[in-house]
């Protein structure tokens, strides 16, 4: 094995390890949009669409999350990288992945018909 794919193969097992050990609490709030948009830190990240948990890297010693984004007002998927103080006052929508994001855009863009 090279040193490369040597070194490509720790990183991916470093990082699945990062997200095994990530516990899920889930807020209280039954308003699932509106723990999405108001996302507190010491609650799991779920995705709008699916309620999937939305995971972090630690990079530098900080919670990382990349997600896709909207808003009802520009229903266009954005991707942004935030900590996680970053993310709780990053008020729009929140999303694990491009096609959740996607979903959520095309149900809020009138019937062009």
């Amino acid at each position: 094995m090279t040193m490369k794919r040597l070194f490509v193969v720790l990183i991916i097992f470093l990082s699945a390890e990062t997200v095994k050990s990530q516990e899920i609490v889930r807020d209280p709030d039954p308003r699932k949009d509106y723990a999405n948009v108001f996302w507190k830190q010491e609650y799991t990240l779920f995705d709008l669409i699916t309620d999937k948990p939305i995971k972090y890297t630690i990079i530098n010693g900080e919670k990382v999350f990349e997600i896709y984004y909207s808003s009802n007002e520009n229903p266009v998927p954005l991707k942004g990288y935030f900590t996680a103080d970053e993310l709780e006052n990053h008020l729009y929508y929140k999303f694990k992945n491009k096609r959740t994001c996607k979903k959520f855009c095309k149900s809020k863009k009138k019937n062009p018909k």
